[in-house]
C-alpha cells in the first residue's frame, strides 16, 4: 500500500508539474489566468487518474465519449432553459466550454474518491485491526497505536483534499462561467435607430455594446447589468429614458453576453469597462454626451461606483441593489452557517480572489462612493431584496457624501423597476434632470452648511444647506413644507 501510495503521490507531482510548465502556453489561449487553470485542470486530472489507477484504463474509449456526450446534451437543454428565461440565445461554443468544466467537476470527485475517500477508510479500519490485534504483543500493541496516530490525521487530511480540490473548482464556477448572448435584432425591434458598437477597454478586451440615440440630445446614460444578466436583460431599462431626450449606451460586461472572456471579478475589472464605455462616447459621440450619466444595477452598481471615483466625466450615478463590498456579500450569504460559517466565506474568498487574480477582500463601495462627492448619487433598493438586504443601501448612504438621495421600493433583488415601473422611471428621470442642474453642490455662497433629508418613509432627498437655512435660494421652512418633515444633521 505505501509503495502504491507513493506512486501515487509521485504522478500527481508530475502532472501538476507539467501544467505548470504548460500554464504559459495555455495563458495565450485565454482572456484570464483563472480561465487557464479551468483550463488545465482536466488534463490534469486526467493524468493522475490515468496513470495512478490502472482499473481507469481498462474502460473503453467509447463508455468516456458517450458520458462526455451525455453532459453535452443535458447541459445544452439547461442553457436553452436559461437562455428561454432570459430572453437570450445559446452560444453553442458556451456549451461546449460548460461540458468541459462538468467533466473537470467529474474528474476532480474520482480523484477524490480514490485518495480521500478511500484510502482514509484504509488506513482507519487497518488501524482498528492492528489495535486489537496490538494486545497480545508488545511489538504489535506499538505497531497499532502508530497506526491510530496516522489514523487520526485522516479527517485533517480529507478537510485539506477536499478543500484544495473542490474549493478552487466551486471559486471557479463564481468567477468563470458560460455565456449567454443576447437574442439577435431583439433591441432593433424595440427601437429601431439603435447601434451596434463594439469598443476596447484599457486591458484589450472587446465589448459589445448598442447605442440609441435621441435627436438632440446632448445627455447619455450608461446602463450597467447585473451578474450573469446582459444587455438584452435590461432593455426595460433602456425605456426609462425612451420619453425624454436622454440618450443611452447598454453594452455587454467581460465575460457576459457578446463580449470577451468568461470571467468576473463582481466589479472591480468591469470598473474599466465602464470607463470604457465613457472613451467611446467622449470620442465618437462627443456631441451627445456632453453630460454623461450612470446606472448600475448589483455588480453593475459596484462597477459603476468605483468607475465614477476615479472619472469625473461621469456626472451623476444611480446605484440600483448594490453591495457594500464583497466580504460583507460573502459573510451574509455563508456566515449564517452552523460553527465554520464565517471561517467558509473568509476561506472561498481566499479561493475567488485567487481564481480573478484580484484580493476581493478589497472590493467595496463605501470608499468609492465617499470620493464621487460632490456629484449626485441616487440609491435605490427593493423591499423584498434578500440577496443584498437594504441595510447595504443605508451603509452606502450614511458613507456617501452630499449631494444624496435614496429609495426604498417595492420588489426584491434589481427588480424594483419591474414592481414600480412609472415611479421608478419618474424618479430616476427627475434625479438626472436635477443633477444637469446642480454638478456642485453648495450653496450659492459656496458654504458646505448642513444636510437636510427630506420625503416619507420610503426615501430620502439630500438638499445642502448653508448656515442661514438656505439652498439655491430656497427657505429653510419652505424646504421643510415640501417633504413634510424635516431633520438637519451636521455635515461632514
Amino acid at each position: 500500500m505505501r509503495k502504491r501510495n507513493r506512486r501515487c503521490l509521485a504522478i500527481a507531482f508530475v502532472a501538476v508539474a507539467g501544467g505548470i510548465i504548460a500554464f504559459p502556453v495555455a495563458n495565450l489561449l485565454t482572456h484570464h489566468p483563472g480561465e487557464t487553470i479551468i483550463l488545465l485542470m482536466p488534463p490534469v486530472l486526467t493524468g493522475v487518474l490515468w496513470f495512478g489507477w490502472p482499473s481507469v484504463r481498462r474502460l473503453p474509449l467509447s463508455k468516456y465519449v458517450a458520458y462526455a456526450g451525455m453532459l453535452f446534451v443535458v447541459l445544452n437543454a439547461a442553457m436553452w432553459v436559461a437562455a428561454d428565461a432570459a430572453r437570450g440565445r445559446i452560444l453553442w461554443w458556451e456549451v461546449v466550454l460548460a461540458t468541459y468544466f462538468a467533466i473537470a467537476w467529474r474528474l476532480a470527485w474520482a480523484v477524490w474518491v480514490r485518495t480521500a475517500g478511500r484510502m482514509g477508510e484504509r488506513y482507519r479500519r487497518l488501524a482498528r485491526l492492528q489495535q486489537r490485534r496490538g494486545r497480545r504483543t508488545v511489538t504489535r500493541a506499538r505497531s497499532g497505536r502508530r497506526l491510530v496516530a496516522v489514523a487520526r490525521l485522516v479527517p485533517l487530511g480529507r478537510c485539506l483534499l477536499t478543500t484544495f480540490v473542490f474549493a478552487p473548482l466551486l471559486a471557479g464556477s463564481l468567477i468563470h462561467r458560460p455565456k449567454i448572448g443576447n437574442a439577435p435584432n431583439v433591441c432593433i425591434e424595440q427601437y429601431p435607430g439603435v447601434e451596434d458598437i463594439r469598443f476596447e477597454t484599457r486591458d484589450g478586451l472587446t465589448l459589445s455594446g448598442w447605442f440609441v440615440a435621441q435627436q438632440g440630445s446632448e445627455d447619455t446614460v450608461i446602463i450597467c447589468h447585473g451578474l450573469g444578466a446582459n444587455k438584452g436583460n435590461f432593455l426595460s431599462y433602456v425605456g426609462v429614458f425612451s420619453s425624454r431626450p436622454y440618450n443611452v449606451l447598454i453594452f455587454d460586461f467581460r465575460g457576459h453576453g457578446d463580449s470577451d472572456g468568461h470571467t468576473s471579478t463582481f466589479g472591480w475589472d468591469e470598473s474599466l469597462d465602464v470607463r470604457a464605455a465613457v472613451d467611446w462616447l467622449k470620442e465618437n459621440r462627443p456631441a451627445g454626451s456632453r453630460h454623461i450619466f450612470g446606472l448600475g444595477s448589483s455588480m453593475g452598481a459596484m462597477a459603476l461606483v468605483r468607475a465614477a471615483a476615479g472619472d469625473q466625466r461621469i456626472e451623476a450615478i444611480i446605484l440600483d441593489s448594490s453591495f457594500v463590498s464583497a466580504r460583507s456579500f460573502a459573510h451574509h450569504h455563508l456566515g449564517p452557517l452552523p460553527l465554520f460559517g464565517h471561517i467558509f466565506a473568509d476561506v472561498g474568498l481566499a479561493f475567488v480572489s485567487l481564481h480573478a487574480g484580484r484580493p476581493m477582500w478589497g472590493l467595496g463601495a463605501a470608499e468609492a462612493i465617499a470620493r464621487n462627492s460632490p456629484r449626485p448619487v441616487f440609491l435605490i433598493h427593493g423591499q423584498g431584496d434578500v440577496v443584498t438586504p437594504p441595510k447595504n443601501m443605508k451603509t452606502l448612504f450614511e458613507a456617501a457624501g452630499l449631494p444624496k438621495q435614496m429609495w426604498l421600493g417595492p420588489g426584491e433583488h434589481s427588480n424594483v423597476l419591474t414592481a414600480a415601473f412609472e415611479e421608478y422611471r419618474d424618479r430616476v428621470l427627475a434625479f438626472f434632470d436635477r443633477a444637469k442642474g446642480t454638478a456642485v453642490p453648495t450653496n450659492r455662497r459656496g458654504e458646505r452648511g448642513h444636510s437636510l433629508h427630506l420625503g416619507d418613509d420610503d426615501g430620502d432627498i439630500v438638499v445642502l444647506l448653508g448656515e442661514t437655512g438656505e439652498s439655491a435660494g430656497v427657505p429653510l421652512d419652505l424646504l421643510g413644507e415640501l417633504g413634510g418633515r424635516a431633520v438637519a444633521v451636521p455635515s461632514d
